[in-house]
């Protein structure tokens, strides 16, 4: 069902695998936590007061249900200020050894971050979140000096709204990534869903980049439920089965790692997504 005619690439992080070919290694999914006003989660956002027995739960039901459902778990693990960056990172890395993507919304916060992970060296423990087309030569210029492995690339494009056009920018992105002495290029690309148009276009480019590079590939389709401003006064309150759908639908072309959002969706997305994996295997072993 998935053939390509390059080696698809697969790293190992911490005990699991990302990446390879869709019919031999289980999907990724990354849960988000401690984005802005997450429900329940703070006491104080920007200094990173957190509800720990609260956000313990999360992180271990949806470990809970990876091992239920033979699903990989990642943890997306935003800091949205240089003040939370300290008690957040040491509380997740205390409770968790699941791979963790480390996120920040901008340079601000990225300098004092990587700089951190640098200090306490548990940059040889995470996938950077993320590399995009607007990042500064001297962002490239402080991960070089990391141990970091894993990074995710995010290549923006909304001018022209083609494959082709997304792929001009990744072969841009990653060409600029290889020209840094990274300590391993590890690349896995996001192929960016910015609003409810733009989902198959990332399905699209998931394809292209694993037949063209063999890197790991996939997206955060449930952005697009964020983007549809008239879903809530057309359909009513279906924003987290919105979110559900668009995150799983990259299944059917192979993708080998998914951002569902929230990560109180875990409950929803891991048993679903373990059913369609199933669903398709005998189309996979019949070589459809």
């Amino acid at each position: 069902m998935f053939k390509y005619p390059i080696k698809q690439k697969s790293y190992k992080i911490g005990k699991y695998k990302v990446g390879g070919n869709p019919q031999e290694t289980p999907v990724a999914l990354a849960g988000t936590i401690f984005y802005l006003k997450q429900k329940k989660i703070f006491f104080d956002e920007k200094n990173g007061q957190i509800n720990k027995p609260y956000a313990e739960k999360l992180i271990k039901d949806q470990e809970e249900l990876a091992d239920k459902t033979d699903v990989t778990p990642l943890l997306d693990v935003v800091t949205s200020y240089k003040e939370s960056i300290h008690p957040i990172l040491d509380f997740i890395f205390d409770i968790t050894d699941i791979p963790i993507l480390v996120d920040a919304p901008d340079w601000e916060v990225k300098k004092p971050l990587i700089k951190y992970l640098i200090d306490t060296e548990l940059d040889q423990k995470v996938i950077y979140n993320t590399i995009t087309s607007s990042s500064f030569d001297r962002e490239f210029e402080l991960l070089s000096r990391t141990n970091i492995e894993n990074y995710i690339l995010l290549p923006i494009e909304s001018q022209f709204w083609t494959t082709k056009a997304r792929m001009d920018v990744i072969d841009h992105l990653i060409s600029k990534a290889l020209s840094y002495k990274f300590k391993k290029n590890n690349f896995l690309i996001d192929t960016c869903v910015i609003d409810y148009t733009s989902l198959g276009l990332a399905m699209n480019t998931i394809i292209e980049v694993k037949k063209k590079y063999g890197y790991p590939a996939g997206t955060a389709g449930q952005n697009l439920a964020d983007a549809w401003k008239n879903l809530r006064p057309k359909f009513g309150d279906l924003k987290k089965y919105i979110k559900v759908v668009a995150s799983i639908a990259p299944l059917s072309v192979g993708t080998d790692f998914l951002f569902y959002g929230p990560i109180q969706l875990s409950e929803i997305v891991f048993p679903i997504v373990s059913f369609i994996k199933k669903a398709f295997s005998p189309l996979i072993n019949d070589g459809f």
